[in-house]
């Protein structure tokens, strides 16, 4: 893991940004609050897509150095959007976001400003998060518990506890961007605590790739999968759609859905999607009872 702030979370929230400056009938969700974390040149794309010119500009600039990432982020953040109002809707009563990097939706989510929300990240992107949002608002949302962690130190459930999680709640946990950099070892210790932790139903969203990407040579993987490693945030850890059932079902879970970005995207159609890979998937389990 870095030493400082996420890079792939800032470009996230890039993405973000320019895909909340598009028009309102057409733009996938709406993330008021990416700009402000925002710097430099990345700064920059932001302010430029707010016309329509500077949209397709800074569009065409990154879909041609990183094919497919951009419309990949923003899909899958509208599909997580929905499935967490869903959960919650759904009776949920406390949402944990493992890896919180810069995810707004205790803030952008109506659903989410009505529950506790528990934000778990390494210090260093957490504390400049905080920082950005109380130089926007002057403050940070009173629902949220912002928990720094070191997952080789404790692993999540821990600081989540002492920072307030109860445990045997029916709960919805975001698990978005973060699994494809672990180890197995840590996959598992965190799956194991979802299970441990949540009521029956209670739902875990997840993003994760395509283990054929992994086993693929380095001239085959898209040039945004060399610039994560780049940035000292290289993919680690892989699941194979095919067998995601069993590997659900031996740790207490069970598939609620499981499209990559590109089937999403046929959908929810945006700019430059149909660059967007098959390797990239979004998926949905719930907790078992018994667990």
């Amino acid at each position: 893991m870095p030493e400082g702030p996420s890079k792939t979370a800032e470009y996230v929230a890039t993405f973000r940004a320019v895909e909340s400056a598009r028009p309102p009938g057409e733009r996938l969700f709406s993330d008021p609050y990416a700009a402000c974390f925002l710097e430099g040149r990345l700064a920059l794309g932001a302010r430029l897509a707010r016309n329509p010119l500077g949209q397709r500009l800074v569009c065409r600039y990154i879909d041609r150095n990183w094919p497919g990432s951009r419309p990949s982020a923003v899909i899958r953040t509208r599909l997580i959007d929905d499935s967490v109002t869903a959960a919650i809707e759904g009776g949920a009563e406390q949402l944990a976001i493992l890896g919180a990097g810069y995810d707004t939706r205790a803030l952008r989510l109506a659903a989410a400003r009505g529950i506790p929300v528990f934000e778990l990240d390494q210090p260093p992107t957490q504390e400049r998060k905080k920082r950005k949002l109380i130089e926007r608002d002057g403050e940070l949302p009173s629902n949220v518990n912002y928990v720094p962690f070191d997952l080789l130190e404790e692993g999540v459930g821990a600081p989540l506890e002492r920072a307030g999680f109860r445990t045997g709640l029916k709960s919805v946990y975001i698990w978005e961007g973060v699994l494809s950099y672990l180890t197995p070892e840590a996959v598992d210790q965190t799956l194991a605590w979802v299970t441990a932790s949540g009521a029956a139903e209670s739902r875990l969203i997840y993003t994760y790739v395509d283990v054929a990407l992994l086993n693929e040579g380095g001239e085959d993987r898209p040039p945004w999968s060399a610039q994560v490693a780049k940035v000292g945030e290289p993919f680690r850890y892989g699941l194979d759609p095919a067998k995601m059932d069993e590997f659900l079902g031996s740790r207490g879970l069970r598939e609620i859905r499981d499209q990559s970005t590109a089937e999403a995207l046929a959908r929810h159609p945006v700019p430059g999607g149909r660059n967007a890979p098959g390797f990239y998937r979004v998926a949905e389990a719930e907790v078992l009872p018994g667990r």
